[in-house]
């Protein structure tokens, strides 16, 4: 009994052995498991922070350069490079604020001052971006968001920058001070058209223009103080002024006021309307050289208006090479310049260099445009329109 006793201990003893060394082995195979498993992925991270080091193009600890605002630059330097006052271009800042505050909290996020003084500076200074992070230092992908984002902001104001008041007393205001200009009576606006150069866009060539460039025809409309009423800027360059015209918000306006007290003036691209007064095409009397003379004299005020505003926003100007951007693109910002111009005459604010009146932008020598295909129909509205005018030399020129 003893010995059978002995034996069974034995062997629970060795099986206990046994039990342990199994344990042991399998330990072993799991440790030499996580082992290669931890090689695999040290090898792994290796290379991917190999791949990372040979894909980056800016250190690791990227170095922000210091972000340079309107605050930083004197009087001078403002009305020179963003060609508005500090006062101004802060009233700017706190109309956009809301727009342009940085949508998440991230510590690096462009400021409001930085968006519209990198915005001015462009709009100001030409058609090219990367010129126009220099003044905030600030990279041309930031910059090119900063353009967007500003021009996105102001166009949606443009109803509260951009109209043309009919109350009898705008009306009145307007055709005083058109009259003290050149005697031309009961004006309520000059309508004009101006280019604007863009790049050749894709698989649209009405965009080729008579000039022998890719552009986009801008309607505007102005009153004797140079503020534009209404901008119309999404017809390609090949489009005439008059077809623009009839394409816009112009007659809509003019037909359906009941109170209408006067007329645009228009050159001799456009059609004669009773509401749209024209050079006349063949004067022979001394009323009719008056009246052609003054009219002549008060149209001067759209040329100077367009002067003024390709003078202050460059990057409308052709000698500053063409907008790199879609055409839809193109005309927000067009219409953004006219925004802000309106915004630099409300506050009275001068360009250093005053642009005499008879100059016109640097491309803008009239061309026939209106008598290619416009030829002045033989209407009932056309005689209407003529015998309106023939009445009006008579009673005020003769």
């Amino acid at each position: 009994m003893g010995a059978v006793l002995g034996t069974l201990i034995w062997l629970h003893e060795e099986e206990e052995e046994e039990e342990l060394e199994r344990r042991h082995r399998e330990q072993q195979q799991l440790q030499r498991k996580l082992s290669a498993q931890k090689r695999v992925v040290g090898a792994n991270r290796r290379s991917q922070a190999k791949e990372r080091t040979r894909r980056r193009l800016y250190p690791a600890n990227r170095v922000y350069r210091p972000r340079v605002t309107f605050l930083e630059l004197s009087e001078e330097e403002c009305l020179r490079r963003l060609r508005f006052s500090k006062q101004a271009v802060s009233e700017l800042c706190s109309l956009l604020q809301q727009d342009l505050m940085p949508a998440g909290p991230g510590g690096h996020a462009l400021p409001v001052a930085v968006k519209v003084t990198t915005a001015l500076n462009f709009f100001a200074s030409g058609s090219f971006q990367g010129a126009a992070g220099d003044i905030s230092h600030i990279s041309q992908s930031a910059v090119h968001k900063c353009i967007k984002q500003v021009t996105n902001a102001l166009f949606a104001r443009a109803n509260d920058y951009i109209c043309f008041p009919m109350d009898a007393s705008s009306q009145d205001d307007r055709a005083a001070g058109f009259c003290a200009l050149a005697g031309f009576p009961r004006v309520q606006g000059i309508i004009d058209c101006t280019h604007i150069a863009i790049k050749a866009p894709d698989n649209q060539p009405a965009a080729f223009n008579r000039r022998g460039y890719y552009s986009i025809n801008v309607q505007l409309v102005t009153d004797h103080c140079h503020r534009i009423m209404q901008v119309c800027a999404r017809f390609p360059g090949s489009c005439c002024d008059a077809f623009i015209l009839h394409q816009s918000t112009i007659p809509p306006l003019f037909s359906s006021c009941q109170n209408v007290k006067g007329w645009l003036l228009g050159d001799r691209d456009y059609p004669l309307h009773t509401w749209l007064m024209t050079p006349h095409p063949s004067p022979s009397t001394p009323a009719e050289l008056r009246y052609n003379k003054s009219h002549a004299a008060t149209r001067r005020v759209i040329r100077r208006t367009i002067g003024l505003l390709k003078r202050r926003f460059r990057c409308l100007d052709r000698s500053g090479g063409p907008l790199q951007y879609s055409p839809q693109r193109v005309s927000r910002i067009v219409v953004v310049c006219c925004i802000l111009h309106n915004f630099a005459v409300q506050r009275g604010l001068q360009l250093e260099e005053e642009v005499p009146e008879d100059l016109s932008s640097s491309d803008e020598e009239d061309l026939d445009d209106g008598e290619e295909g416009m030829d002045e129909e033989n209407t009932s509205q056309q005689f209407i329109a003529q015998d309106v005018r023939s009445q009006f030399i008579t009673q005020c020129f003769s």
